[in-house]
């Protein structure tokens, strides 16, 4: 029979028993006086068999080796040879299935709390807030900083995250932040220093009461060569379109923090 006939027999295309060809899965058959390939009862009974077991969920590549092992114990097709590659089977779908189920929940999270999908949930939720506060008028820099950071994150990082900004809903800093931030987006390029100083010390004693919610660990200067080209990208879009006050501001500020968040560090450990 032909490739089109054993294709409209077996439910597949001439395509997919090229593809069976490619990969060794299906011997190439004699080739009639026409040239063309010619198919006979073994090759349709062989396809049948393949497709029946990719059916089960076995990957082409295995399907070989299952057939082999039934085929070198013909008596025994049914018997031990293919219990024993069932039960491997049963067992990667059992995985599989879970790992759907887990996919699951994690929609419906993110249907039920209305995150965004392009984050992971618990950083998601962190983030959420900071997105809320800005009234979802987040640049198209900052929304790509933020699915770089959540690559980057770790377990520590997200809860550390989630700190502190259950530390600024509880004391209602929610305001004073984004005060702050309006002004420091106001900031023309030529702003005085001794301004900007007064600016950054009042954004000091805003985050203050939050200086314990971080872990100085996360602080660390990063070693790992891919995290550390990944927190380069996220500065990249932080920082893009800053004037050069915006960008003083932002460098003395964040410069300020670690101080202090390894000062406590210090005195926690002297104590």
């Amino acid at each position: 029979m032909k490739s089109s006939e054993l294709a409209e027999l077996t439910g597949c295309t001439v395509r997919t028993l090229r593809h069976y060809h490619a990969i060794g899965l299906l011997p190439e058959p004699p080739r009639g006086a026409n040239g063309y390939r010619d198919y006979g009862a073994e090759d349709l009974a062989r396809v049948l068999r393949i497709r029946r077991l990719a059916s089960l969920g076995f990957s082409l590549e295995r399907i070989g080796r299952v057939m082999d092992d039934m085929d070198a114990n013909p008596a025994d097709a049914a018997g031990v040879g293919a219990s024993e590659a069932l039960d491997e089977l049963d067992r990667e779908l059992k995985l599989q299935i879970e790992h759907l189920e887990g996919q699951r929940r994690t929609i419906a999270q993110l249907k039920q709390e209305q995150l965004d999908p392009d984050l992971p949930v618990r950083f998601a939720r962190a983030v959420r807030a900071l997105i809320d506060y800005k009234e979802g008028a987040i640049s198209s820099g900052e929304r790509e900083a933020l699915l770089i950071a959540a690559h980057l994150y770790t377990e520590s990082d997200t809860a550390e995250l989630e700190r502190v900004m259950e530390r600024v809903h509880r004391l209602g800093l929610f305001d004073q932040i984004k005060s702050l931030n309006e002004r420091f987006d106001e900031l023309p390029a030529d702003t005085p220093r001794e301004k900007l100083e007064r600016l950054i010390e009042e954004a000091l004693e805003t985050i203050d009461p939050l200086i314990d919610c971080f872990n100085s660990a996360n602080w660390e200067d990063i070693t790992n060569p891919e995290d550390a080209e990944m927190e380069r990208f996220v500065d990249e879009l932080m920082r893009r379109g800053l004037n050069p006050a915006q960008l003083y501001a932002e460098d003395r500020l964040e410069e300020e923090i670690k101080a202090r968040i390894f000062a406590r560090q210090d005195a926690a450990s002297d104590a």
